[in-house]
């Protein structure tokens, strides 16, 4: 599997350690989506131009990195657990929008675990 690049919080890429490197990396991602949103819903004209570009910057990050996180091997059960549980509480809270390509990536990383 190639070398996966997660931004960290300083906007510099840097090589994912794993499943749960991708989650936080995801979670942040999503927090910056909040974050741009509620901005963009009290902001002026002026400033709404601004936000505009970041927040579709921010939003084909946080699909980027989803799809990391779900094509991300599991190393062992507890790893699979653990992104069994995210991806579940994505979908159930709506966070995001969980595409049926992300499901197909999450399902070959849970068949490919080692034995």
């Amino acid at each position: 599997m190639p070398i996966q690049l997660v931004c960290s919080s300083d906007g510099e890429p840097r090589e994912a350690d794993g499943v749960l490197d991708l989650i936080a990396a995801h979670r942040r991602a999503i927090s910056e989506l909040q974050c741009l949103g509620k901005r963009l819903m009290h902001a002026g004209e002026a400033e709404a131009e601004l936000i505009g570009p970041r927040l579709d910057a921010a939003m084909k990050n946080e699909t980027i990195i989803r799809r990391q996180a779900a094509m991300a091997p599991v190393a062992d059960v507890g790893e699979l657990k653990i992104k069994a549980a995210y991806f579940k509480r994505l979908i159930n809270n709506g966070w995001c929008d969980v595409d049926a390509d992300d499901l197909h990536e999450l399902l070959r990383s849970f068949a490919e675990l080692p034995t």
